[in-house]
């Protein structure tokens, strides 16, 4: 699956992605790499889950049923929590104040998408 190595304990997630199934593979993917996942299907659920917990960091898919992942941006960066996005929707749909966090295109590779989540875990920061 991927050569990267675990963390040392057990970081949280959250997954942002109204797909069920890639929101499944998210879970096995991170799970596998010693990660705890926390999804949320839509904005209303990712905005309900960051106002019941901290989150290590975060991976949004920015079109989702319920509207654009912006707000939920919004509020990760406003906590200090690293995010990324991971979607198939161009890379200029992102405002500029989000410009600058990484974004992962649909389909991408999991030893891309981890690396991200590692950095980020990391630095404290998207990277």
């Amino acid at each position: 699956m991927s050569t990267l190595a675990s963390p040392r304990t057990s970081k949280v997630i959250l997954v942002v992605e109204d797909e069920i199934e890639l929101s499944r593979l998210f879970t096995e993917v991170l799970s596998g790499a010693g990660y705890t996942v926390v999804p949320a299907y839509s904005v209303t659920d990712a905005l309900f889950a960051l106002a019941d917990q901290p989150f290590d960091a975060a991976i949004l898919d920015v079109e989702l049923r319920d509207g654009a992942v912006f707000p939920v941006a919004d509020r990760l960066a406003r906590l200090g929590t690293p995010y990324l996005f991971a979607s198939a929707v161009y890379l200029q749909a992102i405002p500029a104040a989000h410009k600058a966090i990484p974004f992962v295109a649909k389909p991408f590779e999991v030893d891309e998408l981890l690396a991200h989540v590692e950095r980020a875990i990391k630095t404290g920061k998207a990277a």
